[in-house]
């Protein structure tokens, strides 16, 4: 009996003692983990607008928690304003890549698109130079290529006929006196010989043509007009057996073995520009064809590109140059569109830092200055030209200085990073830049 009533005494004494505990763990809260016990927090700053902090923990006005800001993460007394600190972690979590400011050259590659034109001095436009009627027609189509002294056609011609006749005339007068005692018949002879030679000529019949009427002592009924160059003929105006009058056009032929290319740069391109510079020129088509081109002249006057027809204001304003290519294989057509790659430099042995390190606020640009101690500081600078993937830093930086290349957290309203770009903005009022108290709560127990 007394040992049924121990064992009693000591389940209630057990069940006396776990109501206590119990009790006792509803009342005091569980103790927080080692690491985020020895953190101190020295204020709560607002996500939406970082300027605005608060000692103690609060709501914005769309209901998002103030982000607390901890003593390991505040830079260190001395350090430039704005300068944060952040953690290895943190660092490694939101992605945090750097890059070294070096010298180096500055290039600059500018994109447009060419126009394949004829060279304006192998334009040749063929004019007959008397009046007659087309007896035979060699050359009855355009887009025919033509060798230089081809037939163009056969002209009937009695201006051409008398003319000739003139000629053997001459020559036969000149026969009879050339070996007379008298000097002046001979000669006046030689100049009514060279004369009527000279006629033939100017009227477009060849040094072969004449040596064959010579040879031949009798006059031909119609004459052969000769291309000059050899060339496609892109224009033909008459047909066989048309009359033509002195002074008409009858064909053009242009030599397009070398050709010009035409391209438009926007004005604040022309800087970067000059003549002798080598430009790559591809087809749209045929990436793999490509064309080396020289700047042979840049224009004087500005164009404009109209984007709208309908707005006068959507336009811009360009500068045309011209590129000069060997076109000896006729694979560029004239009036083909090319694709026109030119690398520019812009600076020599300047101090460079990435395009992605530099943040553009419209009125001034910064960068984050990677201090290589875990703090970060925004700084100013003042850039220069703008290359390819590269700003050219005039001032704020110097060689070796680490900037950050690559931070999602710049735009995570929950950054410290975030907060400390944004405090270099215009300053706020004196009424703005107080911390925020939290309001009073009424306790209710």
């Amino acid at each position: 009996m007394k040992k049924m009533t121990g064992v009693l005494m000591m389940l209630i004494g057990l069940l006396a003692g776990g109501v206590i505990v119990w009790y006792a763990g509803m009342e005091s809260p569980a103790p927080k983990p080692a690491a985020e016990a020895e953190r101190k927090v020295l204020f709560y700053r607002n996500p939406m607008d970082p300027q605005v902090t608060s000692p103690v923990p609060m709501k914005d006005q769309m209901g998002m928690d103030y982000v607390p800001v901890y003593e390991d993460e505040a830079a260190a007394p001395g350090t430039p304003q704005g300068t944060v600190r952040i953690t290895p972690e943190r660092i490694q979590k939101i992605g945090v890549k750097s890059a070294q400011v070096t010298r180096g050259d500055l290039k600059r590659t500018i994109r447009t698109v060419g126009r394949v034109e004829p060279v304006e001095d192998r334009v040749h436009v063929i004019t007959a130079k008397v009046p007659g009627w087309i007896e035979k027609l060699y050359v009855n189509r355009t887009d025919e290529m033509v060798s230089n002294g081809e037939k163009l056609l056969e002209l009937y011609s009695p201006e051409l006929i008398s003319a000739q006749q003139e000629y053997l005339l001459a020559l036969e007068s000149y026969e009879k006196v050339k070996d007379s005692p008298y000097a002046e018949a001979g000669s006046g002879a030689k100049a009514l010989v060279d004369a009527a030679r000279q006629r033939l000529k100017y009227w477009d019949i060849s040094d072969d043509q004449i040596e064959k009427l010579k040879k031949r002592e009798t006059p031909s009924r119609t004459l052969a007009i000769r291309s000059p160059v050899a060339g496609s003929v892109t224009e033909k105006k008459v047909v066989e057996g048309q009359k033509i009058e002195a002074g008409e056009e009858l064909f053009k032929i242009i030599d397009h073995s070398r050709v010009w290319v035409y391209g438009e740069v926007y004005e604040y391109e022309m800087p970067y520009i000059k003549k002798g510079q080598k430009a790559v020129l591809t087809p749209s088509y045929s990436p793999s064809d490509r064309h080396i081109g020289t700047i042979e002249h840049i224009y004087t006057h500005l164009g404009s590109i109209r984007y709208a027809p309908e707005e006068a204001t959507a336009e811009s304003r360009t500068a045309k140059v011209r590129f000069s290519l060997d076109n000896s294989g006729h694979r560029l057509k004239l009036g083909m569109y090319l694709n026109v790659e030119l690398e520019a430099p812009v600076a020599k042995g300047a101090l460079i830092v990435p395009d992605s390190a530099v943040i553009d606020t419209g009125t001034r640009r910064l960068v984050i200055v990677d201090r290589r101690d875990g703090t970060f500081e925004p700084r100013e600078i003042r850039a220069g030209a703008k290359g390819a993937e590269a700003w050219e830093v005039l001032d704020g930086l110097a060689e070796g200085d680490w900037v950050v290349t690559s931070a999602n957290f710049l735009v995570d309203s929950e950054s410290n990073l975030k907060a400390a770009v944004s405090s270099m903005g215009s300053p706020r009022s004196e009424e703005e830049g107080k911390p925020q108290e939290a309001p009073a709560t009424e306790h209710r127990h």
